[in-house]
This record gives structure tokens, sequence and C-alpha cells, in this order.
């Protein structure tokens, strides 16, 4: 399956008909600058994205759903492990509450 390259506008509207997020190019110019953006390429000083790397990139930014405002902030500082679909349930997070030390 082939695709046809991105250009920085076209990727902003993948991602919001994709998504339903809007970006600015600006923003997606500073994480090319700085990191933290999907991987890109370079033709001379044209920039192309692939769709690929547009949704692995969102795949891997997204934040997990909580079941409250104490989950949510334990997994946002690290205080409850992120668990996959495919792993076992983790008690302390279950309810919400999180037993800090």
């Amino acid at each position: 399956m082939d695709q046809n390259p991105l250009s920085p506008d076209q990727a902003i509207q993948y991602l919001k008909a994709r998504y339903n997020k809007s970006l600015r190019k600006s923003y997606l110019a500073k994480l090319r600058s700085i990191g933290g953006g999907a991987l890109f390429y370079k033709i001379g000083s044209a920039v192309f994205y692939d769709q690929t790397d547009l949704d692995n990139w969102v795949l891997k930014n997204r934040t997990p759903k909580a079941a409250s405002a104490t989950q949510a902030y334990a997994i946002q500082n690290g205080l409850c492990p992120i668990l996959e679909e495919s792993e076992p349930h983790f008690p302390a997070c279950d309810d919400g509450w999180v037993e800090l030390n």
C-alpha cells in the first residue's frame, strides 16, 4: 500500500478529519524544531509526513481514560500504573482512590 506524502497543511487536515483535533501549522513547526512531534522528512526545504507516522504519534501521545479525577491525577503523576487492556486489573486504581505514601 503506497501512501502519498502529506504536506504540513495536509497533515493538519488529515488529523482534523481522522481525530477531530485541530492543530496549527506553527505548532507542527515547533514540534519539528524541539522534538516530540510526528516523524517527518524533508526534501530540500519541503516538509512531509506519512499518515502512518501521524497515526502512531497520536496513539503514542494519548492519555488513558480515568474513572475519576483522583485516578486521573494518579495516572498523570505516575502514582498509578497504566495498564494495557490485556494486562490484569490493578486493584489499587479501580475505584479512583490511590494510597499515597
